[in-house]
Protein backbone atom coordinates (compact mmCIF):
# COMPACT_ATOMS: atom_id res chain seq x y z
CA UNK A 1 0.00 0.00 0.00
CA UNK A 2 1.12 3.20 -0.67
CA UNK A 3 0.68 5.60 2.57
CA UNK A 4 2.59 8.88 0.82
CA UNK A 5 3.55 10.57 -2.41
CA UNK A 6 5.98 13.34 -1.42
CA UNK A 7 7.72 15.84 -3.54
CA UNK A 8 9.90 18.65 -2.22
CA UNK A 9 13.09 20.30 -3.27
CA UNK A 10 16.52 20.62 -2.49
CA UNK A 11 15.86 22.95 0.32
CA UNK A 12 13.39 20.84 1.53
CA UNK A 13 10.68 22.86 0.36
CA UNK A 14 7.50 20.66 -0.14
CA UNK A 15 6.03 21.10 -3.65
CA UNK A 16 3.15 17.41 -2.93
CA UNK A 17 2.44 16.59 -0.07
CA UNK A 18 -0.59 12.84 -0.32
CA UNK A 19 -1.39 11.13 2.10
CA UNK A 20 -3.59 7.74 1.79
CA UNK A 21 -3.22 7.03 5.36
CA UNK A 22 -5.14 8.86 7.86
CA UNK A 23 -2.23 10.89 9.63
CA UNK A 24 -2.40 14.64 11.37
CA UNK A 25 -0.74 17.87 9.91
CA UNK A 26 1.39 17.74 12.47
CA UNK A 27 2.87 14.16 12.10
CA UNK A 28 2.89 15.29 8.28
CA UNK A 29 5.08 18.00 8.79
CA UNK A 30 7.67 15.43 11.25
CA UNK A 31 7.16 12.90 8.46
CA UNK A 32 8.04 15.39 5.34
CA UNK A 33 11.40 17.19 7.72
CA UNK A 34 12.20 13.13 8.41
CA UNK A 35 12.20 12.27 4.77
CA UNK A 36 13.54 15.18 3.53
CA UNK A 37 16.51 14.09 5.88
CA UNK A 38 17.18 10.76 4.94
CA UNK A 39 16.96 11.07 1.59
CA UNK A 40 19.07 14.46 0.96
CA UNK A 41 22.28 13.29 2.67
CA UNK A 42 22.57 10.18 0.42
CA UNK A 43 24.71 10.27 -2.52
CA UNK A 44 23.68 9.37 -6.01
CA UNK A 45 25.60 6.29 -5.07
CA UNK A 46 23.45 4.95 -2.88
CA UNK A 47 20.12 3.16 -3.28
CA UNK A 48 16.97 4.96 -3.75
CA UNK A 49 15.95 2.47 -1.46
CA UNK A 50 15.56 2.97 2.10
CA UNK A 51 14.21 1.47 5.18
CA UNK A 52 13.26 4.18 7.86
CA UNK A 53 13.50 4.09 11.86
CA UNK A 54 9.83 4.04 12.73
CA UNK A 55 8.14 7.49 11.12
CA UNK A 56 3.97 7.02 11.80
CA UNK A 57 3.20 5.75 14.69
CA UNK A 58 0.97 2.55 13.92
CA UNK A 59 2.44 1.59 10.92
CA UNK A 60 5.61 -0.73 11.01
CA UNK A 61 7.38 -2.12 8.09
CA UNK A 62 7.38 0.99 5.84
CA UNK A 63 9.97 2.05 3.51
CA UNK A 64 11.00 4.99 1.57
CA UNK A 65 11.70 4.66 -2.24
CA UNK A 66 13.12 8.31 -4.14
CA UNK A 67 14.21 9.27 -7.06
CA UNK A 68 16.00 12.83 -7.54
CA UNK A 69 15.43 14.60 -11.19
CA UNK A 70 17.26 17.59 -11.86
CA UNK A 71 16.38 19.84 -8.22
CA UNK A 72 13.03 17.65 -7.17
CA UNK A 73 13.11 14.62 -4.94
CA UNK A 74 9.97 12.35 -5.82
CA UNK A 75 9.37 10.27 -2.58
CA UNK A 76 7.21 7.43 -2.10
CA UNK A 77 6.19 5.87 1.69
CA UNK A 78 5.26 2.65 1.43
CA UNK A 79 4.49 -0.60 3.10
CA UNK A 80 6.64 -3.52 3.32
CA UNK A 81 4.45 -5.70 0.05
CA UNK A 82 5.19 -3.48 -2.05
CA UNK A 83 7.58 -3.99 -4.89
CA UNK A 84 10.42 -1.74 -4.78
CA UNK A 85 11.12 -2.21 -7.97
CA UNK A 86 7.77 -1.58 -9.18
CA UNK A 87 7.55 1.89 -7.09
CA UNK A 88 10.41 3.18 -8.83
CA UNK A 89 9.03 2.06 -11.90
CA UNK A 90 5.66 4.51 -11.10
CA UNK A 91 8.11 7.30 -10.12
CA UNK A 92 9.52 7.14 -13.71
CA UNK A 93 6.10 6.47 -15.29
CA UNK A 94 4.88 9.63 -13.24
CA UNK A 95 7.49 11.79 -14.33
CA UNK A 96 7.27 11.14 -17.71
CA UNK A 97 3.71 12.33 -17.62
CA UNK A 98 4.47 15.20 -15.86
CA UNK A 99 7.43 15.72 -18.97
CA UNK A 100 4.13 15.25 -21.22
CA UNK A 101 1.82 17.82 -19.67
CA UNK A 102 4.12 20.46 -18.92
CA UNK A 103 7.01 19.78 -21.41
CA UNK A 104 10.24 19.18 -19.81
CA UNK A 105 8.50 19.83 -16.20
CA UNK A 106 10.64 22.06 -13.83
CA UNK A 107 9.57 23.10 -10.72
CA UNK A 108 7.89 25.99 -11.01
CA UNK A 109 5.37 23.71 -13.25
CA UNK A 110 4.67 21.95 -10.26
CA UNK A 111 4.00 24.76 -8.45
CA UNK A 112 2.22 26.68 -10.06
CA UNK A 113 0.44 23.70 -12.17
CA UNK A 114 -0.75 21.85 -9.01
CA UNK A 115 -4.26 21.26 -10.46
CA UNK A 116 -2.57 19.24 -13.14
CA UNK A 117 0.27 17.46 -10.73
CA UNK A 118 -2.62 15.95 -9.37
CA UNK A 119 -4.71 15.10 -11.58
CA UNK A 120 -2.14 13.35 -13.07
CA UNK A 121 -0.73 11.63 -9.52
CA UNK A 122 -4.44 10.23 -9.14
Amino acid sequence: MIHSVLIFNNDGAPRLTKFYSPVDIQTQTELLNQVYQLVSQRSPKQSSFLTPPELLEGIEDIKVIYRQYATLYFVFVVDDQESELGILDLIQVFVQSLDRCFGNVCELDLVFGWQTLQTVLE
